[in-house]
């Protein structure tokens, strides 16, 4: 079902919910105010039939006179009795219509009675006279007001199915309505391909309703993909090209050595030069596929002492002290407040990136990394005294494959620090660096505790 049409039964349905209610409490209204209206009747009608059998001697002769005019107006299938203090009907006998004497006793006993019986309203009052105490019980239908509420029921029921069409209607004219601005984006995004990330949805300007913000979203989306395709592509360029330089040395080395016969030395040499081309592309193959497998994967998360994975990261790569690096440790004695969850492997991987590139590009001179913690976060530094990077290529060096220019003539392939940055974010964790050309980098990492 569609939005449009479940949008239109759903208000469809509410209006008849609402609208069912209140014709159902107005017929209830009109159907208790007639019975009360004709019980009002009744009553006057048995009073009327009181002072004309038994207070002509009590009342002034104009009274009576309109006691008279009044007695002829019976109502609908009307029914009189009257009966004495000793429950026996006088002026008016008894024949199919009869009383008990429960009845008569709860009327003498309550004063006025009403109720319904046999599909008749029935009013019974004590009347207290001169001459004795009676009991006037009036019996009658309601023909008229019966035949008028079922005409008023059909007037309601054709009004409430009139009125259900009409809603179900205007709400199809609305939901179309509402839903355009929905279809129009729709119609937009179907529109954009890959070779059209660059596409963007219309907002307007004051950004009012909640189509502004899906098209907002929409398009923050839309720029997380291009900027996902581009790096695929730029990925795959520059992976190829770094996989051909290799493969191309060795081809070279390999066709150049058949050209002719060679001595033993010069075979040496050629096949020195292929295993250090095979070596380098090993290397670079063994990062790609670091950097496509760097995965969180849950069931190999295990709590990880920081300050023991650092020790061993600067161990691994200092060559046994051969390269300075210093380290500093500031959270106390409490070993907790330095141990998160997360994959041992790949933080040694993120953290030995770091700090094997900081020895690289220091020269010798001395690296610094320090470990400390707050009361929701674990920060680590690793500083250098290196080149450093040129001044607006620091948000760059993440990418891979990306070398800045002072760094080409150090080995490397330019992805660790793309794994890195990588590694930090599956930890939910954040990564910056902070330069100068020719004054060194500080590497700054944040893991969450």
């Amino acid at each position: 079902m569609t939005v449009r049409n479940r949008l239109s039964l759903q208000f469809t349905f509410l209006f008849a919910v609402l609208l069912l209610m209140l014709l159902a409490g107005i017929y209830s209204l009109v159907e208790r105010n007639r019975k009360i209206s004709f019980y009002d009747k009744l009553e006057d009608r048995a009073k009327t039939m009181a002072q004309f059998y038994l207070a002509e001697d009590n009342l002034s002769r104009e009274s009576f006179l309109a006691v008279l005019k009044k007695y002829p107006r019976s109502l609908n299938q009307e029914v009189i009795r009257i009966y004495n203090h000793q429950f026996e009907p006088v002026f008016i006998k008894e024949d199919t219509i009869r009383w008990d004497k429960a009845t008569l006793l709860q009327v003498a006993k309550d004063k006025r009675m009403r109720f319904t019986r046999h599909g008749q309203q029935v009013c019974a009052i004590y009347y207290a006279d001169n001459s004795g105490n009676f009991i006037i019980v009036a019996t009658a239908t309601d023909s008229a007001g019966i035949e008028n509420m079922r005409t008023l029921a059909w007037i309601m029921t054709l009004a409430f199915l009139a009125s259900l069409l009409i809603t179900y209607i205007l709400g199809r004219i609305f939901s179309r309505m509402a839903l355009t601005p929905i279809n129009h984006l729709i119609d937009n995004v179907r529109s954009i391909r890959a070779s059209s990330l660059d596409k963007r949805l219309h907002v307007n300007e004051h950004k009012t309703d909640e189509i502004d913000a899906l098209s907002i979203t929409i398009n923050h989306l839309l720029e997380h993909l291009e900027q996902s395709f581009e790096a695929q592509r730029v990925f795959i360029a520059n992976a190829s090209h770094e996989l051909r330089t290799p493969i191309t040395a060795i081809l070279g080395e390999a066709e150049i050595a058949l050209l002719q016969n060679r001595s033993t030395t010069e075979y040496k040499a050629t096949l020195s030069n292929v295993v250090e081309d095979a070596t380098r592309l090993t290397h670079l193959i063994s990062s790609l596929l670091e950097l496509a497998q760097a995965n969180m994967d849950t069931h190999d998360l295990q709590q990880v002492r920081m300050n023991e994975l650092l020790w061993e990261v600067v161990d691994e790569w200092s060559d046994n002290g051969k390269y300075p690096v210093r380290l500093s440790f500031r959270f106390g004695l409490d070993v907790s407040r330095v141990t998160m969850q997360g994959q041992r492997h790949l933080l040694f991987i993120a953290l030995g990136n770091v700090v094997k590139n900081a020895i690289k590009f220091s020269a010798g001179e001395e690296v610094y990394c320090e470990l400390h913690s707050t009361d929701t976060h674990i920060h680590i530094s690793v500083a250098d005294k290196g080149i450093g990077i040129p001044e607006g290529e620091t948000e760059k060096i993440f990418r891979p494959f990306y070398r800045s220019a002072n760094a080409m003539s150090f080995t490397g392939f330019g992805i660790g620090l793309s794994l890195t940055e990588k590694i930090v974010r599956l930890h939910n964790g954040t990564i910056q660096a902070d330069s100068a050309n020719g004054y060194g980098t500080t590497f700054r990492f944040a893991f969450p505790r």
